[in-house]
Parts: C-alpha cells; sequence; structure tokens
C-alpha cells in the first residue's frame, strides 16, 4: 500500500546553522573511522576475496596456522559455512555453496568455546 505524499511533505526543512556545523564536523570524522576500520582488515583480506578449491584451502590453513573444522552451519541461502580454529586460538570462517569455490569469509584470533549450561563438560 502506497502512503500518499502531500504537497507539504515536499517542502525541503531547513536545518539549524548548529546542524550544518554538526554535519561539516562528523562528516571528515565518519570518513576518517571507515578508512581505519578498513585498513585494520587484513591485507590479503581487503585486496581481494579468497577463494579457491575447498580441500587446497583446508590443507593450506591446517598447514599454515594449525586450524582445523570445528563447526559448520547451513545459510539461509543454501552455502555452508564452516569454523576452522587453531589451538592458539586463530580463525577463519569459509562459505561454499554448491557447484561453486570455497571464499573465506572472515579471519581472527581470540577464538573461545564456550561451555553452555547443562551440557557435559
Amino acid at each position: 500500500m502506497a502512503i500518499p505524499i502531500t504537497p507539504r511533505d515536499r517542502v525541503p526543512r531547513r536545518s539549524s546553522g548548529l546542524g550544518r556545523a554538526l554535519a561539516r564536523l562528523i562528516g571528515p570524522i565518519a570518513c576518517t573511522l571507515l578508512l581505519l576500520g578498513n585498513s585494520a582488515v587484513s591485507g590479503a583480506v581487503a585486496a581481494a576475496p579468497m577463494c579457491g578449491d575447498r580441500d587446497e584451502i583446508l590443507e593450506r590453513l591446517q598447514q599454515r596456522h594449525d586450524e582445523s573444522p570445528t563447526a559448520l552451519g547451513l545459510s539461509s541461502d543454501g552455502g555452508v559455512l564452516e569454523v576452522l580454529v587453531s589451538p592458539e586460538g586463530g580463525w577463519t570462517i569459509l562459505i561454499t555453496y554448491p557447484k561453486r569455490t570455497t571464499c573465506v569469509v572472515a579471519v581472527g584470533e581470540a577464538w573461545q568455546t564456550l561451555q553452555l549450561a547443562g551440557q557435559p563438560a
């Protein structure tokens, strides 16, 4: 159902001098934070998606980072998500779709496995 727009809704609203001053101040700060946030991502991951044969990726992660699969799940769009974790806490999340390559979704460190209440240790 469409919401009718009246001529009054089309009248541009004027911002106060304070609002314009805040916009001029916040704009560069937001851009700086965005750039800094992107630089925190690994250079290889940020430069290009890391995709390839699943078996080769798993082997490489095992050899280079001692990561092995610890969890998996099915995403709503049909992809299989896998979490690989090393004993030191490094982790990688992979996604694989049917008849497509496997891609690295995210990498990080300090992985912790939670003990859920009521489950044996």
